[in-house]
């Protein structure tokens, strides 16, 4: 590496570790035991091409804090959870590591599926432009939604061959409804994203969990390469957003890792995991759509932002981030526990799963709806 490009790197990493401490108050030794324990998991799941994910992605977003403090600040408002302006766009580095980590080992294995992968990167990298023009500057509703919709539609043509999952519908309307739960996913995915280390605490165990399923033959060679990078992107984001964020993803990252989500939950469906498919995203579903639901219901403009979840309104009564956050993880660590299992059980012990994570699931969003909301 040039000796200049490396000035610039240790520059970078330098001053985002310094503003790690002076907005989240952590030291950078308690930060680096975090950012350690979440590497060693990405090699013992994700083996050489989880770590170097995790390398990759510390490495990328080292690299670009500077751009990100210039132009990409979320400052605080009405709505937000945080009271300091905070650097967003870090979901770049994550989307970034989690594409090229997953080609290079697919090419260097010559494993099948390139071109579903191929048309995963490209849908992802579409919705990561669109989550950066959108941080930088809002677009219009109906366009986002348009783009979207053309990502999700690629990644389910494209993994449609490989298996059906309502075969007793027209294969016309599964792809229309594919899409639109594709659509909601990747939305959802960024309407939860409102709290610092939601999002890893939702997709760390949810792409552990697939790594784990494709060595039961439950994912596609393709999803398990996937799956593996991904986790360990989402490893090497630790430093700068757990258990206090000093960098948030921004819409670059929640939309397009939303989208990667889905893509793994559509081919552990399709390889006959539809229980695990189910359950291993159970609680993001869930709050999202129960406060949607809700907000139509009073006639709200759903398109807007709001604090309405039901983690949000754990934190508005005096709950920390990390309280919050910490509860999310621990329970999707045991729906992806739930989730094996379901693998290795015949249908009722299957539809037993799906009652324990349903119960699960219901008991932390009552828990956080009951805390009392402070004045």
């Amino acid at each position: 590496m040039p000796f200049a490009l490396r000035l610039r790197l240790s520059v970078a990493m330098q001053t985002t570790h310094a503003e790690l401490e002076r907005v989240t108050g952590l030291s950078t030794g308690a930060r680096g035991a975090l950012s350690l324990a979440a590497a060693a998991a990405a090699f013992a799941i994700g083996g050489p091409v989880g770590l170097c994910a995790a390398i990759a992605c510390f490495a990328l977003t080292s690299a670009g804090m500077p751009v990100f403090r210039r132009y990409a600040m979320a400052r605080p408002n009405a709505r937000s959870s945080h009271k300091l302006p905070i650097p967003q766009g870090g979901g770049a580095a994550v989307v970034l590591a989690t594409i090229v980590l997953a080609a290079l080992a697919m090419l260097d294995h010559a494993y099948p599926g390139v071109a579903r992968l191929a048309a995963i990167a490209a849908a992802v990298l579409v919705l990561a432009a669109v989550g950066a023009a959108d941080d930088i500057r809002s677009l219009p509703v109906l366009l986002r939604l348009l783009l979207q919709f053309a990502a999700v539609t690629a990644v389910v043509l494209a993994g449609f061959g490989d298996g059906r999952i309502l075969n007793h519908l027209p294969a016309v309307v599964e792809v229309a409804l594919l899409i639109v739960a594709g659509v909601w996913f990747v939305n959802l995915t960024n309407f939860m994203d409102g709290i610092d280390g939601i999002t890893l605490a939702g997709f760390l165990p949810l792409a552990g969990g697939a790594v784990a399923l494709s060595w039961l033959g439950h994912l596609t060679p393709a999803g398990g390469l996937l799956a593996t990078a991904f986790f360990g992107a989402l490893a090497g984001f630790v430093w700068f957003n757990l258990p206090r964020a000093g960098l948030f993803l921004g819409d670059v990252g929640s939309l397009p890792i939303g989208l990667l989500g889905g893509a793994l939950i559509l081919d552990m469906a399709q390889q006959g995991a539809m229980a695990a498919a189910i359950i291993l995203p159970l609680y993001h579903a869930c709050d999202a759509t129960f406060t949607l639901f809700g907000r139509i219901m009073r006639r709200e403009k759903v398109w807007e932002a709001h604090r309405q979840h039901a983690y949000q309104r754990a934190v508005d009564g005096g709950w920390s981030h990390a309280r919050v956050s910490g509860l999310v993880l621990v329970l999707n660590v045991g729906l992806a526990g739930l989730a094996l299992v379901s693998t290795r059980l015949g249908p009722a012990g299957q539809i037993g799963c799906l009652a324990a994570a349903a119960m699960g699931v219901a008991g932390l969003i009552l828990l956080f709806r009951s805390v009392r909301h402070s004045s």
